[in-house]
């Protein structure tokens, strides 16, 4: 009677996946780190420094082992755009200073441009996100007003008076956790970047 025997294992399934992926091991890590923060985020609504530095001092000693001074160059710039795109919202307000440090982080793993990936990705998300925070204020009694508000403001009538704001204004404050939009941002960002640069007309990127 004939045996077969299998030759798999997790780890050769999981290496095969990140070759048919393409992974580098800075998009690696860049996706391990703000799945962590995204975990710690949602418990406990903060992404520590003990995640954050070690992860930016990672993606800067990744892509200088990779490929010299040209990725030391570029995780620096990376991690320079990434906090002042971040910095610029005025942290503090509508997000906290462990999201800045995390997004620095991606930065610092992915480079300037793909870095830009990501913040796209993240912008769009994070939008959706607040949309559906702002949307699920709204009381059931006041949908119909609301709607009417909405679509009456291309005819130029003002219908806001009719519609009690005050829950919605209350979630449009509320801070939203965005270690999970960071996370899903980064992977989608890593996996976008070409066919979304592709689209935007820039063809040069490969």
């Amino acid at each position: 009677m004939w045996q077969l025997k299998s030759n798999w294992s997790p780890l050769t399934n999981l290496e095969t996946y990140l070759h048919l992926l393409n992974l580098t091991p800075p998009e690696i890590a860049a996706i391990v780190a703000t799945t962590i923060g995204a975990v710690t985020d949602l418990k406990t609504r903060k992404i520590y420094n003990w995640l954050t530095f070690p992860s930016a001092f990672l993606g800067v000693a990744l892509n200088t082992w990779l490929t010299g001074l040209t990725g030391f160059k570029d995780a620096g710039l990376g991690w320079a755009l990434a906090t002042l795109l971040m910095v610029f919202p005025n942290p503090g307000k509508r997000m906290h200073f462990g999201d800045v440090k995390m997004m620095a982080a991606v930065g610092a793993f992915l480079g300037p441009i793909k870095f830009l990936m990501v913040m796209f990705y993240f912008s769009l998300l994070y939008g959706i996100v607040a949309v559906a925070f702002m949307v699920r204020a709204i009381p059931p009694d006041q949908y119909k007003a609301f709607w009417l508000a909405f679509t009456s403001m291309g005819a130029g009538v003002d219908l806001s008076a009719t519609v009690d704001m005050t829950d919605v204004k209350a979630a449009g404050k509320r801070l939203i956790p965005l270690g999970p939009i960071i996370a899903i941002g980064t992977i989608l960002g890593i996996l976008l970047a070409k066919p979304t640069m592709h689209v935007m007309g820039f063809n040069w990127y490969q």
